[in-house]
């Protein structure tokens, strides 16, 4: 029997959106999509943390400044060298 044919099967999945990608053998995904479209396995990549996010920012080891002073600090010291000897 079909389920239109049988009132208590119900399957709330239904009508939901589906992903839509294709899978490795051709066929499209079955799972649920999301609000972007895709499942969560297909989501797609990325986009990183968001613009100003100040949580990304941990030490400050590898700003812009902290390695130039770096820079500037080896060629003192290699400078010095030159000079002690």
């Amino acid at each position: 029997m079909r389920s239109e044919d049988q009132p208590h099967v119900c399957n709330p999945f239904a009508d939901v959106p589906r992903c839509g990608a294709k899978t490795r053998s051709g066929a499209p995904c079955k799972a649920p999509a999301m609000a972007n479209g895709r499942c969560r396995l297909h989501g797609g990549k990325s986009t990183g943390p968001p613009k100003g996010n100040q949580n990304a920012l941990k030490h400050g080891f590898y700003t812009k400044d902290a390695i130039e002073h770096r820079r500037y600090v080896r060629q003192l010291i290699k400078e010095s060298k030159g000079r002690l000897h």
